[in-house]
């Protein structure tokens, strides 16, 4: 049987995942793959903030430090997670209407340059600045501010629960403009996504409302009646990937969502049921949460949710009149404690279809929403369980749709489950090859079938390998755990912790460096692939050429003194007979160039800390490349010297310059020479001379 017998649909790379299908609580591998969607988790308190009691407010800066205020003295801290260090800023603070002072303090938010603090017992949002800490502007015509976020421009919205409206002004604070009043009920929360959208929270509603920057009304996405218990929103916040964390005044529990408001899990912090006050996300997508026991560290990327996660695929579609599909091949990561369900149904129905299609390409309807409808609307078949290999048995269609669950029972496990899936259609078996009586008995003829399937399976895989082998010659498809055995059949010699993309580079450059071998150019490229720099190979025998003392020749002037050549010792001029050695002949004179000959200096334009990763691997390649008479020296350069030494583009840039402007970039009387314009006065590199018509300062 060859491959060609069979047409396939594969789900491999993550757009093929991505487009081929509907994601639910799961997430989209780099590499390709599907996996459990990653849950912050519970790391620890905070220590350091334990004595503050109730820390309201709470932001992260880009260096990964957190602004938070003490809800009842109203002083503002900063606490810096790489030092441990808290620490007061006392310019800023304090309860009282005086700018700088603040009562009944709320959300932080912060920028490169600014910090902003909702003053809501005031009225009022407080700006200052990050470098001295002083006041940059104040915005006051507000009722109860209660959120604020910003988007990419620097633009600032500020929620207002008393007026139910989202004001929004620009870095400099000034009124740009506000929103329409009438959606707004009981506004608690406001957060600005990477696509400048606005998510609202507000208990009159059970899901997120959402604006554009321009204020517009887009919609209500999500449903919170999902959640079990009295959920009451108190504080949102997204991270770069879109993901919604909300957290819960009356549980202390944190609800994670998706950014279509699909609910994806709860987050519990043990030994919390206090209200979250705050929630603030770092640079590599860490959550902070601010709380009356004090202030929570959860990571992310260690624990994955327990709930199940569903993949359903698009239709199918085989071209083929009640087809009947063959085989479903995984590629799959099972850790302990991990399951894999595959459901399918197989249909000719094009209503059915076409309704599936439209329901899964409507931008209107959340992921949540898609997967009800999907789960409900098809009469699956199944569950196979954790299943590498298996048959399509029973239905037939022109249609496939496919779903796959996945679980754990481990959340600090990371199942990547599937990292491939490949479909097969129509069914051919080696059943057509026996005689007609094995096929005249449907149930047996099933069995028999499913039982050949086994061997079919083994020899169908050997045989696509076999047809494929050419790949293993060919350095772009080679497979990577391969590499070094086709780099052996070459005679190059490759290090294992190379990257992928160098190795591949230098089996494909092979040949062209075997022609070079020896050359200038060949330790030159070979060190290109291997550096991503061009070296500088300097030969010492071409430096220069020999001179003689006399004639215009003088020494010291262009001149370089080399090695005196040995001669041997003459009897009675300067020898004592037995103490030293007596030739029988004085010894030729050597070729006075003869140390400068088969040597060469590569210069490379390399940090020190980045030769010492590269220097192992320099060394052996100047080795192998290099003639094995030569002597090599390997240089880098530390700092950059004007004169003898400097080789543009190596050790030397040169870069933008603009012209001097006085009081701009220079102080007259200090970077200046001045003096009269007459025709007689000095001038610079014309008729100057120093001490007499110019004066150097």
């Amino acid at each position: 049987m060859i491959s060609q017998e069979f047409k396939t649909q594969i789900f491999k790379t993550p757009d093929q995942w991505e487009k081929g299908g509907l994601l639910y609580k799961l997430d989209i591998l780099k590499e390709g793959g599907i996996t459990l969607y990653p849950m912050p988790t519970f790391v620890r308190w905070i220590a350091q903030v334990n004595r503050i009691k109730n820390p309201a407010g709470l932001a992260v800066n880009e260096c990964g430090q957190i602004y938070f205020i003490d809800a009842e003295t109203c002083r503002l801290y900063l606490y810096d997670p790489g030092t441990q260090r808290l620490e007061e800023i006392s310019c800023i603070g304090g309860c009282g209407s005086d700018p700088g002072k603040f009562l009944n303090p709320g959300q932080i938010i912060v920028d490169r340059f600014t910090l902003w603090i909702v003053d809501s017992g005031n009225s009022r949002i407080q700006a200052f600045s990050r470098d001295n800490y002083q006041i940059k502007y104040i915005i006051n015509n507000l009722e109860e501010p209660v959120d604020i976020g910003l988007d990419e421009r620097g633009h600032l919205f500020v929620l207002d629960l008393k007026l139910k409206q989202i004001f929004q002004y620009d870095n400099n604070g000034l009124f740009i403009k506000k929103f329409e009043k009438s959606r707004l009920e009981q506004p608690v929360g406001l957060a600005v996504c990477k696509e400048d959208f606005l998510y609202v929270i507000d208990r009159g509603y059970n899901g997120f409302l959402i604006f554009t920057e321009q204020g517009e009304y887009v919609g209500t996405v999500g449903d919170f009646n999902k959640i079990s218990g009295d959920f009451q929103p108190s504080a949102i916040a997204i991270d770069r990937k879109g993901n919604i964390f909300v957290g819960d005044s009356t549980s202390g529990l944190i609800h994670q969502f998706d950014s279509d408001g699909s609910y994806i899990g709860k987050i519990q912090i043990p030994d919390f049921t206090g209200p979250v006050q705050g929630l603030a996300i770092d640079s590599k997508g860490n959550l902070y949460v601010s709380g009356s026991k004090g202030i929570a560290f959860l990571s992310t990327q260690q624990t994955f949710t327990k709930e199940k996660g569903f993949y359903y695929s698009k239709t199918l579609d085989s071209g083929i009149q009640d087809c009947r599909w063959h085989r479903l091949a995984l590629k799959a990561d099972m850790p302990p404690k991990t399951d894999l369900e595959i459901y399918f149904y197989a249909s000719d129905d094009l209503e059915l279809k076409e309704t599936i299609d439209e329901i899964l390409s409507d931008p209107g309807k959340s992921t949540q929403g898609k997967a009800d409808f999907m789960y409900n609307k098809i009469p699956w078949i199944g569950p196979e369980k954790n299943p590498e290999d298996m048959l399509f048995r029973g239905k037939t269609g022109r249609y496939l749709w496919l779903k796959l669950v996945i679980s754990t029972l481990d959340e600090k496990l990371r199942p990547s489950v599937v990292t491939q899936m490949k479909v097969f259609y129509p069914r051919i078996s080696y059943l057509r090859y026996l005689p007609a009586i094995y096929q005249e008995d449907p149930v047996s003829g099933e069995f028999l079938e499913r039982f050949l399937s086994v061997f079919e399976m083994v020899s169908y895989d050997l045989e696509t390998e076999i047809s494929s082998v050419f790949k293993y010659f060919d350095p772009d498809t080679l497979p990577q755990n391969f590499l070094t055995w086709l780099a052996s059949w070459l005679n190059v010699a490759l290090e294992e912790d190379w990257p992928e993309s160098k190795k591949r580079q230098f089996i494909r450059e092979a040949s062209r460096l075997y022609k070079l071998k020896g050359t200038p150019s060949g330790i030159r490229k070979s060190i290109e692939i291997y550096t991503g720099k061009i070296p500088l190979i300097l030969e010492h025998s071409r430096l220069g050429k020999p001179m003689v003392l006399g004639g215009d020749f003088k020494l010291g002037v262009n001149s370089l003194l080399i090695q005196t050549p040995v001669r041997g010792f003459r009897l009675g001029d300067d020898s004592i007979l037995g103490r030293v050695a007596i030739r029988d002949e004085v010894q030729l004179p050597e070729d006075p160039f003869l140390p400068m000959a088969h040597r060469f200096t590569v210069i490379l334009d390399l940090s020190p800390e980045k030769f010492s990763l590269y220097e192992k691997g320099l060394i052996r390649i100047l080795n192998q490349e290099k003639p094995a008479h030569t002597v090599y020296n390997l240089r880098i350069f530390k700092e950059m010297r004007v004169g003898i030494g400097t080789y543009v583009g190596i050790s030397t840039r040169v870069g933008d310059y603009r012209p001097v402007q006085i009081a701009v970039d220079s102080i007259l009387g200090t970077g200046l020479i001045a003096f009269d314009n007459s025709e007689t006065c000095g001038k610079v590199e014309r008729r100057s001379k120093v001490e007499v018509d110019t004066l150097l300062i």
